[in-house]
This record gives structure tokens, sequence and C-alpha cells, in this order.
């Protein structure tokens, strides 16, 4: 055979009108396109057999472009399309199976929830951004150290400990309720409720893992940990980062996405640090409080290392700060429709037939979750504003037989909360709706509002099975104790000239980020019957003065001001 090839270059040409010279040259033409197209639009895993996989995927990008900033939205809408609620798709050099609806993420994630535990590491955040504190518990690779940080963080977030949290709650939700009134001048100002819940939610969970707390809502650390927790979430999502999908993009000159994650890197490690610090000086001077940091550093705790705590109070601060406050900011604006209206009076009256003394109310607000129409309010407000619409990806450990198919291990899954949340074979034809009586047997108009009784899986916004969010129970509690003391204090109107956004989806005014920031609005604050209004020194008087002087009166001791320290 050699002998024969040797014979055919040496004749002038092997194919009649085209020179050997020729021929070779479109021969490595043809293979350098074909290498190149093979290069282009090959992935980590192969084609999977069985799974329909969407069409017009581009070479190098796959269906990046086609994707565009809201993932959630684009893939619910080619589940409609095509007809599949499971499919496969191509970030850049990446699988990914996408599943949508609520019985194929219910089945995928508790079904297969040991074949779906670990979660695939990228390049930014992973390899840059979380470089020197470590992976948040959320982030993190299934390994023996995440197996010991959920164990730590479900200790300490569970429901047998949230009863130690008491205190903390009735600081933060008194203080949201004393400098709303003030700084709205009790409902005489619009006022934008955000920043207020932003506060809310990171003070808790600083308590929790420093036991440091501020008290300014512009405080320059609280705004500098906000920036960049947002800043972070975006760079986190593949539609602003495609870096990590198309590899060669990492080398380009003057990387901007390398640079910026190292300065929020710096900036966070900075805070951290400083935070870290604050600890050390309080347990030299004896002054510091219970809190997760605390108790290592004095050796109380000693299973964990120095960065797997690092890890766990990174992963109570930042993943706090950005879900709380989308949730309760988004449904307070559902609230302050005209719609809204109607919701707030019948949880307000529903308060009133729990605790007949408003008091009461505030003082027991935070102990327990009794009133039926506010929880429905909750249980709505987590199913309709779905903040991290696509949650965080999963990879398979194992193969996972999905209706004949099976999906190799090392396989990326993509569960749509946002898609599954909105399921119209689910939830029924009033999915896309914001109606807190869907989850009541009773709405309280004839008899007294009740629970429907729970059935399994209400949503995903909390994740589900083996990585479900570990701070569901603390979440939940955070907002009904911030909605019982604001709807027994005010009746929120909506703003005429700064109007919520309440669309499900537009309602985030960033869609390429991980978890949502909602679009700013304005609200009214109408006192209830009894919060007469400011004083001459710009106290509150009437009942909502006597809460306020009663919850003062309780929270003064536990974490003082002084106690907040400096970016």
């Amino acid at each position: 055979m050699p002998i024969l090839m040797m014979d055919m270059l040496k004749q002038d040409s092997i194919l009649p009108g085209i020179s050997n010279q020729t021929g070779l040259i479109g021969l490595t033409i043809i293979s350098l396109v074909f290498g190149l197209w093979h290069l282009s639009t090959a992935t980590d895993i192969p084609h999977i057999k069985g799974i329909f996989e969407i069409p017009s995927s581009l070479p190098i990008t796959g269906h990046l472009l086609a994707l565009g900033p809201d993932h959630a939205s684009v893939c619910e809408k080619w589940w409609r399309q095509y007809n599949r609620s499971i499919f496969q798709i191509k970030l850049g050099n990446t699988r990914a199976v996408v599943v949508n609806s609520f019985e194929d993420c219910k089945r995928m994630l508790i079904g297969n929830q040991s074949a779906v535990i670990d979660r695939p590491t990228l390049y930014t955040f992973h390899g840059i951004i979380s470089s020197t504190q470590g992976f948040t518990i959320g982030s993190s690779p299934w390994d023996e150290s995440c197996k010991n940080k959920r164990k730590a963080s479900g200790q300490a977030l569970g429901r047998a400990k949230i009863r130690d949290y008491f205190d903390m709650f009735d600081l933060e939700s008194y203080c949201i309720a004393r400098d709303l009134a003030l700084d709205s001048c009790n409902g005489q100002k619009e006022i934008m409720i955000r920043p207020y819940i932003q506060r809310y939610a990171l003070n808790t969970t600083l308590t929790l893992c420093y036991g440091i707390r501020m008290d300014s809502v512009y405080d320059s650390m609280l705004r500098e940990i906000l920036e960049v927790g947002s800043a972070i979430s975006l760079l986190r999502s593949a539609s602003e980062n495609f870096q990590d999908y198309i590899p060669i993009m990492r080398y380009f000159p003057n990387n901007e996405k390398n640079r910026r994650s190292k300065e929020l890197r710096d900036r966070r490690d900075a805070y951290l640090n400083s935070l870290l610090n604050q600890v050390r000086e309080m347990i030299r001077k004896e002054t510091d409080k219970p809190c997760i940091s605390a108790a290592i550093l004095k050796d109380q705790e000693t299973k964990l290392s120095g960065v797997e705590v690092s890890s766990i109070c990174l992963s109570l601060v930042s993943g706090g700060f950005e879900t709380i406050p989308g949730t309760l900011t988004s449904c307070i604006g559902s609230l302050a429709t005209p719609e809204g209206q109607v919701w707030q009076e019948k949880a307000y009256e529903d308060i009133k037939r729990m605790y007949p003394d408003v008091r009461d109310a505030w003082r027991n607000s935070f102990q327990g979750e009794e009133v039926p129409y506010v929880n429905a309010i909750i249980k709505e407000a987590a199913r309709y504003y779905t903040v991290s619409a696509m949650s965080l990806p999963r990879k398979t450990v194992t193969d996972v037989h999905w209706d004949g198919a099976v999906i190799p291990a090392k396989t990326m899954i993509l569960i749509n909360a946002q898609a599954a949340n909105h399921d119209v074979d689910h939830f029924g034809p009033s999915a896309s709706t914001f109606n807190p009586e869907r989850w009541l047997d009773s709405d309280g108009t004839l008899s007294p509002a009740t629970e429907k009784i729970p059935t399994g899986l209400q949503h995903f916004s909390f994740g589900a099975g083996s990585r479900a969010c570990s701070g569901q129970i603390i979440a939940t509690r955070l907002l009904y104790t911030a909605l019982i003391r604001l709807l027994t204090s005010y009746r929120i109107v909506a703003s005429e000239e700064m109007p919520p956004n309440t669309d499900y989806v537009d309602y985030n005014q960033f869609k390429s980020a991980l978890v949502a920031i909602p679009v700013d609005f304005k609200v009214r604050l109408v006192p209830r019957e009894g919060v007469e209004g400011l004083g001459e020194k710009g106290t509150v008087e009437g009942m909502l003065g006597e809460c306020l002087e009663d919850a003062r009166g309780r929270t003064e001791g536990y974490y003082r001001v002084d106690e907040g320290v400096k970016v």
C-alpha cells in the first residue's frame, strides 16, 4: 500500500484536471475546516441519546446567544414551543440538561437526589472570586468538607435553634418599623422600602455569624456588602460571563471579567476580614456575643477548619441579603396594588382574630407562624417571585436514567425554578397571577382563614432534595415577623409616580443576575387606626408608639449600635 501511494504521488495528477499539489492543499484545508468545526462544536459530554436537543446551536457559543440575558424565560418558551419539559442545550463547550415542569423538577431533585447532589465548578466564581475565602455552601462541589459545612449550618439554622434567634428577629423587625415611621414622617412621605429590608436581612446574618449589626440603613459597611454581593451575582450568571463556557476568552488581553472579579474578591475579603477582626477584638475585651465565628475562635467547635468557618459565614451573609429582600420587597409591591389592598385587609383581620390587641401581635410575631392568611401571602410571594429563577446548577455524580435515556455522570443539570413555579399543569390557569388564596381552604370572608394541608413540595424557591436551602426556616420566620409588624402598623399603598412592577419576570431589573434585584418603587404608608402620628420631638404616638417603645425596651440590651464596624 505505501508503495502504491508513492507511485500515485509521483504522477502529475491523481484526479483528472487537478494537480497533486492542488489536491493536497485542498485535503489539508478540508481537514483543517473539519478539525476546527469539531473543536468549535465539541462539548464536555457527548450528545445524550433520547434527550431532545434544542436546534440552531452555533459553533463556539452553542445556545448562549439564543438564551440572551433571561435564561429562565427563554427555556420556558422552548419547553412550550417544542413540547419538551426536559431538553439538552450547549453552553459553549458545556452540555447541560434543562428541566422545566413542576413534576419533572420534582422527579429530578427528589427522585434522583443522590445522583444530582454535586455542583459544577466555574472558572470565574470558583477559580477567581472564591480563591481566598472558599466556596459558599450552596456552590460547593459535594465532598467531605461540603458535607461538614451543610451539617454545621443545618444545625445552626434548623427548627431546634430558632428560639435562640428570637432576640434578633425582635430587634431587626423593630428597627424596620421604627425607621419607616420616622423616615416617612409616619406615612406623610412616600418611601422606597427595599433599603430597610436589605438591612433587616443582612443584620440578621451578620449577628448570627459575627455578633455584629449596623443600625443605619446607609451604613458604609452595609452598603459595601450589598454592592459587592450584587456585582458578584451578576458575574455568576452564564449570560454575563461567557468565559466560563468558552475557555479561550479567559486569555484575551485586558480581560475585564478577570480584572473585575479580582477587584470584587479583594473588596469582599476586606470586609470579611474586618468583620472577623472585630470579633477577635470583642473576644479580647470580653464583649463578644454568641455567634458562629466567636465559637470557632474560642475553640468551642473544632471539627471545622478556618476556611470552612469562613465559607459558612460567607454563605449566610451573601445568601440571606439577596434572596430575602428580593422576596419581601416584591411581596410588598404586590400588596400595595389596588388588588393587594384586599389581601392586606384580609390579612389584617386575620391577625386581629388571632391577636385582638396589636401589642400582643408584635410580641408574638417572631415566636411562631400562627396567622394563616399571612402564611399564605409568604408562600405565594416565594412561589410567584422566584428570586433565583434558574436555581444554582447541579452536576450528576452517577448516571441518571430518564424515560429510556441515560444522562451520564458529570452532566450539568439546570432546574428552571421560575418555569416550575408558574407551571399551569400544576398550579392551574392562574399560575401567572399573584393570589395568596390558592394556599387557603377558606379565605376568611365567611369563616376564619384556614391553610390547606401541605402535601409534598410547595414550590422550588428554596430548592429541593439533597441540596435544598439550609436557611429556609429562618427566612420564612423573617418574612412572617416583618409582615405582621408592617401590616398591623400601616396600610401600604403604591406610589402613583413610582409604582411597583408586579410581573413575575419584569419585576427583576437585572434578568441576567443570579438572584433577582427588584425594580425600585415607592409606597405610601397609611397609619392604621390608633396610630395617630408623630409627636413634637419626632416620636411615634398611639398604638404603634406603644409597640415601638415596648420593643425598644426589650431589645436595647441585645446588640449595641456602637458594635458596628467600619469598612
